[in-house]
């Protein structure tokens, strides 16, 4: 397959399991480069490697979202305790269930 190939925005949902909107979304926030012809977008193979490789680069070197942090606090419950069994109320319950390598 050549990197100049045309996709359209299912052959690309489809590619990555998810909605057409998804990848619509991802070309309005930038994060994946397409054009318009007429209707509908097009996106070129290369410009989905580029969007794989930049987001395997950023996991790579730590880099996370800006909400990631927000996210984080809300997740990790009121005690302040941050394991796996936090989420749930009954903490005796909760060790329980977590396996003891990862308590």
């Amino acid at each position: 397959m050549a990197d100049d190939e045309i996709l359209t925005v299912a052959q690309v949902a489809a590619q990555f399991h998810v909605t057409p909107q998804t990848v619509r979304s991802w070309i309005d926030s930038g994060k994946l480069k397409g054009g318009r012809v007429g209707k509908a977008y097009v996106i070129l193979r290369r410009d989905v490697y580029a969007m794989v490789e930049q987001a395997a680069s950023e996991r790579q070197h730590g880099e996370r979202a800006p909400w990631a942090d927000e996210r984080e606090s809300e997740l990790s419950g009121a005690g302040g305790s941050s394991g796996p069994g936090a989420l749930w109320t009954g903490a005796a319950t909760a060790t329980a269930l977590v396996p003891p390598s990862l308590r």
